[in-house]
């Protein structure tokens, strides 16, 4: 028996940890470049980080489909089957 999730939530889950980490890091950046390090920063910062993710959690859902498209178009497949080479054949001597 698997303690795994199934594969079908993968994308929400993933949506999930990229939202918390992109949203934590980028808030905590933009707030500090606002109003610098006063004493309540980490209270201010916590405050922007809960409306960042309020924000990028449904927005990574509806990007992510569409940026993985995108990639697609300059980048091969990472789920598609290796190509195949034409292995030598050794003639006889």
């Amino acid at each position: 028996m698997s303690k795994k999730l199934p594969v079908r939530v993968f994308q929400p889950v993933f949506g999930l940890f990229m939202a918390t980490f992109m949203s934590f890091l980028m808030s905590g950046a933009i707030t500090a470049l606002n109003i610098g390090f006063p004493p309540d920063y980490l209270s201010r910062w916590m405050h922007s980080w809960g409306l960042a993710f309020l924000l990028a959690y449904p927005a990574i859902l509806i990007v992510a489909p569409i940026a993985r498209r995108l990639a697609l178009h300059f980048v091969e497949s990472p789920f598609a089957p290796a190509p195949q080479t034409a292995k030598a054949v050794k003639q006889p001597v």
